[in-house]
């Protein structure tokens, strides 16, 4: 069987995902759990809004295993929402094969028997190999049941964490990082105009700042107050 494209290309990313990169914000315990070095079985389930940054974290940890000259599988399950047999597949190859493995978005696993039991063969090789297993989800796994109760019992004994939103400091260190990735600088009272009138959601914002760039480019023009007015309309 061939290798799945998504396990071969989804750590790559228009800008990279490191932890280095990470802006941390209050989940510093989290950041030293993945930056850690592994010498046991390690098991995380990691949860909260879309835009916290939870694959970022996962591809984060997948470029360092890679660095350090260990093997990893990323599969991100929405990647595959409409393409159940290539989700299989990829699951039933990080299934043997992989260091450290993530899976991100476990919501969007769907409730199929062959598909919980490629994930539950996942979670016994990973544990038998002393290696690391990483999941998101919107949820605690406590509120997640899966078709097997081994399977429901292995996700909600990983360690929990949920990733603590971003305060409007950390906001705008992101903001800065993000821009300064992209080759210009968001100047302060910008960013201070766009807080204080646009959305308070990461996910909003990054959005917003997607919109911006483009339009930045398209004029030519750096982005000032009156470019954000006239793009977004705040």
């Amino acid at each position: 069987m061939p290798v799945p494209q998504q396990l071969t290309l989804a750590i790559e990313h228009p800008l990279e995902q490191r932890l280095d990169n990470f802006v941390v914000g209050n989940n510093d315990e989290l950041l030293q759990v993945l930056r850690a070095p592994v010498q046991h079985f390690v098991g995380l389930w990691v949860y909260g809004d879309i835009s916290s940054g939870r694959s970022h974290l996962l591809r984060g940890r997948c470029l360092r295993a890679l660095e350090l000259g260990e093997s990893a599988c990323y599969v991100s399950c929405a990647d595959y929402e409409h393409n159940p047999g290539g989700l299989l597949a990829a699951l039933e190859y990080a299934g043997a094969h992989g260091q450290v493995v993530a899976l991100d978005d476990l919501q969007h696993l769907p409730h199929q028997q062959e598909m919980h039991n490629a994930v539950m063969a996942i979670y016994q090789r990973v544990l038998n190999e002393q290696g690391v297993l990483l999941v998101t989800h919107n949820s605690s796994a406590a509120k997640v049941d899966f078709l097997t109760p081994d399977l429901t019992s292995r996700m909600r004994s990983l360690q929990h964490y949920q990733i603590v939103p971003l305060d409007d400091a950390a906001k705008v260190r992101l903001l800065k990082q993000r821009a300064h990735q992209r080759g210009y600088a968001l100047q302060q009272p910008v960013l201070d105009y766009w807080l204080a009138r646009g959305p308070r959601s990461l996910g909003a914002l990054l959005t917003d700042l997607e919109t911006l760039d483009k339009a930045s480019l398209v004029k030519k023009s750096p982005v000032t107050i009156p470019l954000l007015k006239q793009v977004l309309g705040y």
